[in-house]
């Protein structure tokens, strides 16, 4: 076999205290530290500065030794960014990289298959819990790039701690353990009913945004335990109940809200959120104090809002209930029983309970408080129920009570959108009063009565104009056990609308129990209809 002989090119080599200016293009290679280095040239040649540059290798290290950046704006930028006052501020590479940690950085996958609960729990205690508490520095965003996470075990979330995913379904974090996808801690690593021993910091100042909660048994999505100042942001809470189920598991809680008589839990808003296949798809009985639901969706459960249903009166941190809790601008859907159901005080502290429980500006559908059986189920229950002081509902919409009024049954169950103790007021509609009606005539204005109808009374502001003519109005109804009795106290401009209002009891089930009540016109022969706008409010 013949030899080839290979050329060979030699370079300078040597440590890198010996290391000489190269020259324009000349390698040299430090054997001691394994780096290499290329001579820069001349100025002359068109070289910047005159030295050596470093060609990383993997004996370079960090990207701390090997490059810096600044920050230059978005590309094609025609004025030139300083970025600081007397100049540009250069960073490294890694501190750059080090403004966001992921999960990944800490061995999870995402992958919907590999077991991530201790790579995410790791991430979790080093970034807020094992690092020195007085350095915010160490306080970064955790993110979670789009991915199902596979857990077994709840995640526990420390104070200080600020979780990112990339949106609802697109990052999951999935359980399958008998237990919450999440709950809080403090931080030495206490849950509840250890929270705050040996003077740890409970948890506090927690933001979480764009995660799905994915529970797929039988249990919670997430437990807020002994906290403070905790904010969700389009994140959902996703669980297994489905409309076929139809019962009540009380393992099933989508969030939890829970504290001590030591350790109180406040200010926890959800903004823009989705709740989602729980039995309860939230479960508020603790003494907590400024819970919003903001712009959320609450959708397939068995109840929508639980409140006040496990206090007891002496129990710590059931002993009040929860108060001030907000549930705005949001939409609720196929839910078995009551969207937000106020439980009655009981116990030692009978007399006290749940307080300041409102409900404005939701949307209410009509597969809300019948059993999943549709609009006239037998089986309807009110879409709020407050059997507590100091609530209301405020402009709320219920689908139910229009398509009620159009369906043409004289007997239904008429389960009332209110009930307990509440004011509930609804926006205003515009109804046509037609021309020359002497009979007593629906104005599709109705209120179910509930069983017996008893104390119940209804207030209707209403303007009618019929030509030229102006009538501004109140209209007062009362219901009791003796019966419905009802006054129109108004004024009028340029003349006589020929309008008169009347109350009646109607739609009167076989057993007289349950009816409501129709509000009915009669109307004068001048030629012309009339436009009645109105606005009610109602005391339950």
């Amino acid at each position: 076999m013949p030899i080839v002989q290979i050329s060979r090119i030699q370079h300078r080599r040597g440590l890198k205290t010996d290391l000489p200016q190269l020259a324009a293009g000349e390698l040299g290679w430090v054997v001691d530290e394994q780096r290499l280095y290329i001579g820069n040239g001349t100025v002359a040649d068109g070289a910047p500065a005159v030295g050596n540059t470093e060609i990383m290798t993997s004996g370079t290290g960090t990207f701390t030794a090997a490059l810096s950046v600044v920050y230059q704006g978005y590309l094609g930028h025609s004025t030139p960014i300083v970025t600081g006052a007397s100049g540009d501020i250069t960073r490294t590479l890694q501190e750059r990289l080090d403004d966001y940690v992921s999960v990944k950085s800490f061995g999870a996958k995402g992958d919907d298959s590999t077991a991530d609960v201790g790579a995410i729990q790791r991430a979790i205690d080093e970034l807020y819990r094992d690092t020195d508490k007085d350095d915010t520095r160490a306080r970064r965003i955790l993110y979670f790039p789009a991915g199902t996470y596979r857990i077994n075990t709840s995640l526990t979330i420390p104070p200080f701690a600020h979780l990112v995913g990339d949106g609802p379904d697109k990052t999951i974090i999935r359980n399958s353990g008998n237990n919450a996808v999440a709950v809080t801690e403090d931080d030495e690593g206490g849950t509840f009913g250890t929270i705050g021993s040996s003077s740890a910091t409970t948890p506090n100042q927690i933001q979480i945004e764009g995660i799905t909660f994915k529970n797929t048994v039988a249990y919670g999505g997430v437990s807020i335990d002994n906290a403070t100042n905790v904010y969700f942001n389009n994140c959902k809470f996703h669980g297994t109940y489905a409309t076929t189920t139809n019962s009540d598991t009380s393992t099933s809680k989508g969030v939890t809200v829970r504290a001590t008589t030591a350790l109180p839990c406040k200010n926890i808003t959800f903004n823009q959120c989705q709740f989602t296949g729980f039995c309860r798809l939230v479960d508020l009985s603790y003494d907590v104090l400024n819970t919003k639901f903001i712009n959320c969706d609450f959708s397939i459960g068995y109840y929508g809002a639980l409140i006040g249903a496990e206090m007891d009166g002496s129990t710590s941190g059931l002993v009040n209930g929860p108060r001030d809790v907000q549930f705005v601008s949001s939409s609720w859907s196929q839910i078995s029983q009551q969207a937000i159901l106020v439980a009655p005080a009981t116990g030692a502290n009978a007399g006290t309970g749940p307080r300041n429980i409102l409900s404005s500006h939701n949307f209410y559908a009509s597969t809300v408080g019948n059993n999943h059986e549709g609009v006239g189920s037998i089986l309807e229950v009110p879409v709020i129920q407050y059997d507590n002081d100091e609530c209301g509902s405020i402009q709320d919409f219920f689908e139910r009570s229009d398509l009620r009024r159009d369906d043409g049954s004289s007997e239904l169950n008429i389960a009332p959108e209110v009930q307990g103790i509440a004011r509930y007021s609804n926006r205003i509609k515009q109804i046509t009063l037609e021309d020359n009606k002497s009979a007593a005539t629906t104005t599709t204005l109705e209120f179910a009565g509930g069983s017996g109808n008893l104390g119940k009374s209804i207030v209707l502001n209403y303007k009618i104009e019929r030509s030229s003519t102006v009538r501004v109005g109140t209209f007062t109804i009362s219901m009791s056990t003796n019966g419905i009795t009802h006054n129109d106290d108004f004024q009028e401009s340029n003349g006589d609308a020929g309008v008169t209002l009347t109350a009646v009891i109607g739609r009167e089930d076989s057993t007289s129990l349950d009816k409501s009540v129709i509000v009915k016109y009669a109307t004068t022969s001048t030629g012309s209809d009339a436009t009645m706008d109105v606005e009610s409010t109602t005391i339950v």
